[in-house]
């Protein structure tokens, strides 16, 4: 009962969820994506405790479900990481494996005796066909480590480009998906295990095993919802992109001239020491380009190439400088550390401290401690 109860709240929460997504005024492709996820999620539990709402013949879809909701989880996660638009051509593509697979199992249940679903999940009458199980459910397994994997690919990539283009990334790192990938191919690979071992000795029931799944997917949802609704995305992948390819051209000329980038170089230079725009906790490349009115991708590229580093260690590395003069300040005596980095343009103790010491070799205690004297930032 407890484990039916745990399985049927996640049922209600995708519903609740997606009725609230539906009801913004403006739906993120990334909102319409967890949608389509949540219904299918749905779906996969109500198969799960509800099996014979599907006639025979069609049991195959609701075993095969898993394949298409991890299809629809991988579009969510690029949709949040670089913002594709929400199209009915990627549904098709990515809905393709789970009709071919789904179909394959009907057909092969119809013309095949010794195959019989039962609770949409299959079984074999004759034994000597185990091989031939393992065979048609190898799918079951492949398929979501394959889109797994694929998320977790499309999450470093954008992770990797974060510091070229924003100055605090703990609210936009999307670490929580990282966990939540690393935890479901685990389970994943050891629920699979489960299901060989138990099927080929008989010691676990294999309809008490997908009642188990039921209640792993349902925390699944309840954590995915909680962490989808609270994320504060901020990152806009195509924008940047669009406007690096309008001014492609423009910038590879201007970039060969020397001068021009050295000019650039110093007028990004003295603003940041006249207007200090490091002070704004969400500082980003594109904001820093209509303020010194230069184009986020020429921008980009002097940083690189000019300044040898990137956005997130410049702005960090000033932030770091403007903590250290007034540490030495006596107007900020009543200030703690803390609220110092705070003040400097800093939203996170951990990033400060970890910046800290990267800039400084010792952290902020010691540094205020020995008296050392402010330097100009690592550039």
């Amino acid at each position: 009962m407890i484990i039916e109860s745990i399985s049927f709240s996640g049922i209600v929460a995708a519903f609740f969820c997606s009725a609230l997504l539906f009801s913004k005024k403006k739906n993120l492709s990334s909102d319409r994506y967890l949608m389509v996820w949540l219904w299918l999620a749905a779906a996969n539990l109500t198969c799960y405790l509800f099996p014979s709402l599907l006639p025979e013949r069609l049991q195959p879809f609701g075993f095969a479900l898993p394949v298409l909701s991890m299809g629809m989880l991988y579009l969510y996660v690029i949709s949040l990481t670089f913002n594709i638009k929400f199209r009915l051509t990627y549904f098709i593509k990515h809905s393709l494996v789970f009709i071919l697979y789904s179909s394959g199992l009907i057909i092969f249940s119809a013309f095949c005796e010794k195959i019989e679903f039962k609770d949409s999940i299959p079984y074999f009458t004759n034994g000597q066909s185990r091989g031939m199980l393992d065979l048609l459910t190898v799918p079951m397994a492949a398929v979501p480590v394959v889109y797994i994997v694929l998320c977790f690919l499309a999450l470093k990539k954008y992770q990797n480009k974060l510091p070229e283009y924003y100055s605090a990334l703990e609210k936009i790192s999307l670490n929580w998906l990282k966990y939540i990938l690393i935890s479901l191919i685990t389970l994943f690979i050891i629920v699979s295990l489960i299901i060989a071992l138990g099927s080929r000795l008989n010691t676990v029931p294999l309809d008490k095993i997908f009642k188990i799944v039921a209640v792993i997917q349902s925390v699944y949802v309840w954590c995915i919802i909680f962490f989808s609704l609270r994320q504060n995305l901020i990152f806009n992948q195509q924008v940047v992109m669009d406007e690096s390819a309008a001014d492609k051209e423009n910038v590879k000329t201007d970039l060969r001239d020397k001068n021009r980038s050295a000019e650039i170089s110093q007028k990004l230079l003295m603003f940041m020491e006249t207007e200090r725009p490091y002070l704004d906790e969400e500082l980003s490349l594109q904001k820093l380009s209509l303020l010194v009115n230069i184009s986020t991708h020429r921008l980009s590229e002097v940083i690189n190439q000019d300044l040898n580093t990137n956005f997130y260690r410049l702005i960090n590395a000033y932030r770091v400088e403007e903590v250290k003069r007034k540490l030495k300040n006596s107007e900020f005596d009543k200030y703690s550390i803390l609220g110092i980095a705070f003040e400097s343009g800093f939203n996170s103790k951990s990033t400060f401290n970890k910046i800290f010491k990267e800039e400084t070799g010792m952290t902020p205690s010691a540094f205020k401690k020995s008296g050392s004297a402010a330097k100009g930032p690592n550039r």
